[in-house]
Order: C-alpha cells, then sequence, then structure tokens
C-alpha cells in the first residue's frame, strides 16, 4: 500500500476533507457556511446525490435549470473556507460563488435584500496568506454581472457592493463577548471603520473566498442575503426565503450564462 503524504494527504483521489471525489463536483458550486443549509436547498435541485458530510463540510450535487450543480457547505471563517475551496478546485470546480448572510452597516440595505460582492476588504489571517500568492479580495465581474441580471430576471433586487470580512463574530462586529456588566457596551469601534473604508456589510468569509480564489485560479463571486442591519439594529429570524433566494439567484445565472475562464496563475 501505498504511504499517504504529509504534504498531500489525499488518498485515491479524494480529499482529506470533503466527503466526495473523483468526479462528484460539479465545476459551479455553491458554498453556504452552514451544513444544513446544504440540506435545506437539496429540494431545489433534481437528480440529487448526497455525499454525505465530514466536519462542517457537507456535500450534494444535483441539477437546477438543466446545468449540473453542487453544493458545499464551508463552517465559519477563513481556515475551513480555504480548505473547500482549495479542495473543491483539485475535484474540478471552475466557478465558485459564496452564498450566505451579512450584517449591513448602513439603513437602506434592508432584512432580506441582496448584495453581489465586487470587492472585499478586511484583514482575516487566511486572506493575509494568500495574498502573498497572489490572491485579491476581487470577484469575477461576470459572476458579480450574471447575478445582478439573474435576479432581476427573477424580480429581485440585488445591488454590488463592498463588504468588510473578520474573523471575530464577537469583539471583531462590536458585538458583546461578555455579559453586560452595568449596562456598559462592549466595543472596538471595528464597524465604525468598516464603514470609514466604505463597507456596506460585514461578514466572515468573502475575503477568503475571493482572495483564496483569486490565488488558486478559481472564478469566485459572493452573493449575500442581509440577515441583520446593525444600522436599524434589526434581525431576520426566518431566514428560509433568503436562503432559498441566493440559490435562485445563483442557479439562474449559472444556468444562463456562458463563462469564460481567465487565464490560470
Amino acid at each position: 500500500m501505498a504511504k499517504t503524504s504529509a504534504a498531500f494527504p489525499w488518498k485515491n483521489g479524494r480529499p482529506p476533507h470533503l466527503p466526495c471525489g473523483p468526479g462528484d463536483i460539479a465545476e459551479n458550486v455553491l458554498t453556504p457556511g452552514d451544513p444544513d443549509r446544504v440540506w435545506l436547498l437539496a429540494d431545489m435541485l433534481e437528480d440529487v446525490t448526497d455525499f454525505g458530510r465530514k466536519r462542517e463540510f457537507a456535500v450534494i450535487t444535483g441539477t437546477y435549470e438543466g446545468k449540473r450543480l453542487t453544493i458545499c457547505s464551508t463552517g465559519i471563517g477563513g481556515p475551513s473556507t480555504e480548505i473547500t475551496l482549495v479542495e473543491l478546485a483539485m475535484l474540478g470546480a471552475k466557478r465558485v460563488v459564496r452564498i450566505g448572510g451579512m450584517s449591513a452597516l448602513v439603513a437602506e440595505y434592508t432584512v432580506g435584500s441582496f448584495i453581489a460582492v465586487d470587492k472585499a476588504i478586511g484583514d482575516t489571517g487566511t486572506a493575509r496568506t494568500y495574498r502573498a500568492a497572489g490572491g485579491e479580495a476581487k470577484a469575477s465581474p461576470q459572476i458579480t454581472q450574471g447575478l445582478i441580471t439573474a435576479a432581476a430576471e427573477l424580480g429581485l433586487t440585488c445591488r454590488p457592493g463592498m463588504v468588510a470580512s473578520t474573523d471575530s463574530y464577537y469583539l471583531g462586529q462590536d458585538r458583546r463577548y461578555r455579559p453586560a456588566d452595568g449596562g456598559t457596551d462592549v466595543s472596538g469601534n471595528f464597524i465604525d471603520r468598516f464603514q470609514a473604508q466604505g463597507a456596506i456589510g460585514v461578514e466572515m468569509e468573502s475575503e477568503i473566498t475571493l482572495t483564496v480564489g483569486g490565488a488558486i485560479g478559481l472564478e469566485t463571486g459572493c452573493l449575500l442575503g442581509v440577515h441583520g442591519n446593525r444600522a436599524t439594529d434589526d434581525w431576520l429570524d426566518d431566514y428560509e426565503a433568503t436562503q432559498r433566494n441566493l440559490l435562485r439567484i445563483a442557479g439562474r445565472a449559472f444556468s444562463s450564462t456562458e463563462w469564460e475562464l481567465r487565464s490560470q496563475p
């Protein structure tokens, strides 16, 4: 039996993390964070194969509007998102769109609305690593425009915009990270800084998706539903309809667009 390499611990063409192997992944992939959202969306696809779940990674492949499509969860944050993207690319993915939620930083982006990310800012550790390998936190213009066009065809509003990504859900997004003491809020003024740089929202995976994708030759984009609004303090308790519309928009963009890959790095 061949010895598994610590530098490349794949075995029989199967990666060490994603629960799938050669031929299982479509060229077009959607990446929600939550594994449960993979199964939430499964009934919107036809001819679905469920490859199961390993750690935070759940994977299905089916067809949507006649085109083969994979949905693969990333888990939360940078390291698991990097693992997902690298292993998907090695299994044959060519285009990846993150679908997930964000908190808007301006009042006009109401809960339940949609953003096609054209650029991400932040200083997440994983993105910093891949910037050294040539990655930039910019979406494929074709994918961003495809998402906006698809939303309009479906009667939904999707606007382009820049978001900020952070490695922190609590302090890094000015949420309490310990019980309130005498009514005093805990804040690092991170949101003010993001707003000052022009970000319209904050979340945890877009900078990583775009930067890693750029470094390894994937065409990437991010389609986000507004789950919360920090300017108005609104929160979307029932997000199922928003999540399903993310698939409708991205699936339509994939099924109606002829894509040309940029030159590989």
